[in-house]
């Protein structure tokens, strides 16, 4: 399995390197690939996928990029363009950082494999319905990976200060909440 950032709506030109350069409100485009498997008989879910500034998935501090097989409702930059069809999913979002001296951005996301055969693996994600055919029978293997960092260029570090992201304002109410 394997997670690959592109530039480009038509996932064609990858983002590459140990570090890779974005920009502020880039617009980040995300393949899951499973290699190895018939793509006749199984297909790619992606059950959530998140970004977190530590390269540690069970870190406290999280945005929700994709939940329940759909898109954050609180996120509009999060497009879920394919899931469940084939042996590759893919989603974008528009990148963002956590805090003004924080530059990276790590993403990671829970994975399962669908058996084609006789069954729905994709998901319905419309306002206050996500549905996707029963799980039972076509929930095949499931796996975590990440990716990252995503490193924001020197120039959009300094103009950090000025932004005001969605992620800061929910992380904080959220710890509030608990």
């Amino acid at each position: 399995m394997r997670m690959i950032p592109y530039q480009d709506a038509g996932f064609r030109y990858p983002l590459s390197g140990s570090h890779i350069n974005v920009e502020i409100d880039q617009q980040i485009y995300v393949a899951v690939q499973v290699d190895g498997v018939d793509g006749r008989q199984i297909s790619t879910v992606l059950d959530s996928c998140w970004a977190t500034p530590v390269n540690d998935p069970s870190y406290a501090v999280r945005w929700n990029l994709i939940a329940r097989e759909c898109p954050n409702p609180e996120d509009s930059t999060v497009e879920l363009i394919q899931n469940g069809i084939s042996t590759s999913a893919h989603f974008s979002f528009r990148m963002f950082t956590f805090t003004r001296n924080s530059s990276s951005v790590f993403l990671h996301c829970q994975v399962h494999l669908c058996l084609l055969h006789l069954n729905d693996c994709t998901t319905h994600c419309y306002p206050g319905y996500h549905h996707r055919g029963r799980r039972d029978v076509s929930f095949h293997d499931s796996a975590a990976i990440s990716l990252g960092p995503l490193v924001l260029n020197g120039r959009d570090r300094g103009n950090i200060y000025h932004c005001v992201f969605l992620a800061l304002k929910y992380m904080f109410l959220e710890h509030l909440m608990t």
